[in-house]
């Protein structure tokens, strides 16, 4: 008996999102890069950075590098299931670090990112919706399981039954009448050698 390769069936509720944040993301430190902050001055540990203002966000060189890492990222998760979740569940714990991080520091994130009030709240927004678009599933695959899952069965009834036939000295007959009990059986049932 060949042995079927299983494929998760379903919809993936996580890659069309994943892809459009990605996208989303990765637009914006493109442009912030063009017409934003282009400075990559750091001020490590405990230092103030700051940026110019793109859309209402404080940015800079580092901070749009931050935006198109995590949108390449999750544009590369994408195509698939299981990279997509992976992907948004990095990407929404880094947003979420660096949000929490330029909260507790003030104005930047440890010297480095520049960040306004509206630089961390996109941030956090970005970090939640990520981390619950990890945690979706696939849907509307498990009616296909569930018949796949009666066949085999059957099948191996089908199978446990003509073994039981066999080694009771019964003329096996493979075909199967409507109710999938064996012809076989019926003419076991009824030859004498088999009843006791």
């Amino acid at each position: 008996m060949a042995r079927k390769e299983k494929k998760a069936k379903g919809v993936s509720l996580a890659k069309g999102p994943v892809a459009l944040i990605g996208m989303a993301l990765l637009a914006y430190g493109i442009t912030g890069l063009l017409f934003g902050g282009r400075g990559f001055t750091v001020d490590v540990p405990s230092g103030t950075v700051n940026g110019e203002t793109w859309l209402g966000l404080e940015v800079n060189g580092w901070s749009n590098l931050l935006f198109i890492a995590a949108g390449a990222l999750l544009l590369f998760g994408s195509p698939v299931h299981w990279g997509a979740k992976t992907m948004s569940l990095l990407v929404g714990l880094a947003l979420g670090a660096a949000s929490v991080i330029a909260l507790v520091d003030g104005d930047d994130v440890l010297g480095i990112f520049a960040a306004n009030g509206l630089t961390k709240l996109v941030w956090g927004a970005a970090a939640a919706l990520l981390l619950i678009l990890a945690l979706l599933p696939r849907v509307g695959g498990g009616k296909d399981r569930d018949r796949e899952r009666v066949e085999r069965e059957r099948e191996h009834e089908r199978e446990r039954r003509m073994l039981a036939e066999e080694r009771s000295g019964g003329r096996v007959d493979r075909e199967q009448d409507r109710d999938g009990v064996s012809t076989g059986s019926r003419a076991a049932a009824d030859d004498p050698r088999t009843t006791r």
